[in-house]
């Protein structure tokens, strides 16, 4: 349905004021916000396919899962929904996650409106967005992403976000010798020696 969206945060008071300024504000109708996964999902299920969500505004942390999770299987399933990442979150780690994912957009909850409409309409007219802020952090993450392989990726992804090997290893079910690899590999193309360096070069801009 045109000029739709689904809320999927876990903050009331954040989903409400969402609801109010969309209403007052903008052309935009808000048809169903979710605390989880599951539900959305649900709900998405349970909708006729004329009556689906334009656009589904989604924060990281849920109740249950990740956001991701909710991208990846909302972009699967219902090709003609697109998503947005709403985030507190603002380090390279977690917006690659998102394009990876599958999202249209990315933007922060420090963002203005004007900024949040102006995301909503180019992710409806089927353009990709990421807020003003963090396309220097993409481009210098371009020549080292255009060259991993998937896994690499998803290994580099928690680099960024300040995981250690142990927690990767423990994520992503391989081997901590395996995600040794991985991060060596990662250090010699971005030409560092260690996390410290790594994350000063890639980290929060």
């Amino acid at each position: 349905m045109e000029n739709t969206i689904y809320i999927v945060d876990d903050h009331k008071m954040l989903q409400n004021g969402l609801c109010f300024w969309f209403e007052q504000n903008s052309n935009w109708k808000i048809t169903g916000t979710f605390a989880s996964v599951k539900p959305c999902l649900e709900a998405l299920a349970k909708t006729s396919s004329e009556d689906l969500p334009e656009i589904i505004i989604v924060d990281i942390q849920l109740a249950d899962e990740s956001g991701f999770s909710l991208v990846q299987e909302i972009t699967k399933n219902y090709k003609q929904i697109k998503c947005i990442m709403y985030s507190m979150y603002d380090t390279a780690g977690y917006i690659l996650q998102a394009k990876n994912s599958g999202a249209s957009g990315y933007i922060s909850k420090v963002a203005s409106e004007k900024e949040i409409l102006k995301c909503l309409d180019i992710v409806k007219n089927g353009g990709t967005y990421l807020e003003s802020r963090f396309e220097s952090i993409m481009e210098n993450l371009e020549p080292i992403t255009s060259v991993l392989s998937n896994q690499e990726s998803i290994v580099f992804e928690k680099m960024l976000q300040g995981k250690s090997n142990e927690e990767i290893s423990s994520e992503l079910f391989i081997s901590l010798h395996s995600v040794h690899n991985y991060v060596t590999y990662i250090y010699t193309l971005s030409d560092v020696h260690n996390r410290t360096e790594f994350l000063e070069k890639f980290g929060k801009k």
